[in-house]
């Protein structure tokens, strides 16, 4: 065993589409990470390279793929064969399509935890750099960071520091497409960055889930499910919408 550690998941306590650039959406938003479940990823060594989880998709679209791919392109050539010598095992229990950053996750806690038990010798900025390449929230798993102001596409991080969000999760029995949910978002809104220095309980506490988050009503338009699914839970926590959905998360009481 090379190293095996925990992944757990992310939720958008705001998420504010502020414009485009060509194909993709320029955003602000504050990412915290949760700790009510979590993937479980291990790293041993073997005689070639493979890979072994539940992702529900082909190999070349997996974000881990993709992370090993592109690491062993960065890395010094001498010290490939650490990469190409090793099995990588996800035990999945973070939903797929949830908004809850899963798949990034596992891309970025991998390359971190690689990086530095290999000893590959990659700076923050070159894990940077092959993140941004991965998706758009790998860089915030990368970090380390437990809460963080992301910006730009997602990829540009700044940590946070506050207390952590003890929170109830949801999310329904199905997924959400992030690229149909952002096709079906249309009016680009003004950013408050005052948002950016305020706590994230604070921000809990004096605004709606839709007003923290743009892509909820554009989720709820595209999947009408949702919206019944949602009306469902639990009456005794305040709920906020993740990401792209389909995920919502729930502080108790009126926040």
């Amino acid at each position: 065993m090379i190293f095996s550690c925990p992944v757990y998941p992310k939720v958008n306590v705001f998420l504010k589409v502020v414009g485009k650039e060509g194909q993709y959406h320029l955003l602000h938003s504050r990412l915290c990470v949760v700790q009510n479940l979590h993937d479980v990823l291990c790293v041993k060594s073997a005689s070639k390279f493979s890979l072994k989880g539940d992702f529900g998709c082909a190999l070349e679209q997996n974000t881990l793929y993709k992370a090993w791919q592109l690491l062993k392109e960065r890395v010094n050539p001498t010290l490939r064969p650490r990469l190409e010598q090793i099995h990588i095992e996800v035990e999945k229990h973070i939903p797929l399509g949830g908004g809850l950053g899963g798949s990034s996750a596992n891309a970025g806690v991998f390359l971190r935890e690689v990086n530095q038990h290999l000893e590959l010798g990659l700076s923050l900025e070159q894990l940077y750099t092959i993140g941004t390449k991965v998706g758009a929230d790998v860089n915030f798993f990368i970090s380390g960071f437990a809460s963080a102001n992301v910006s730009h596409f997602g990829e540009v991080v700044r940590g946070f520091s506050e207390p952590p969000l003890e929170v109830q999760l949801g999310t329904p029995p199905f997924e959400c497409s992030t690229a149909r949910v952002y096709q079906a978002f249309s009016t680009f809104t003004d950013f408050n960055p005052t948002w950016l220095k305020t706590p994230s309980k604070q921000l809990l506490q004096t605004h709606s889930a839709s007003d923290l988050n743009d892509l909820l009503t554009p989720a709820l338009e595209c999947y009408p499910a949702l919206k019944e699914w949602a009306q469902g839970l639990d009456k005794n926590y305040t709920w906020f919408f993740s990401g792209s959905g389909a995920s919502f998360f729930g502080m108790r009481g009126q926040v």
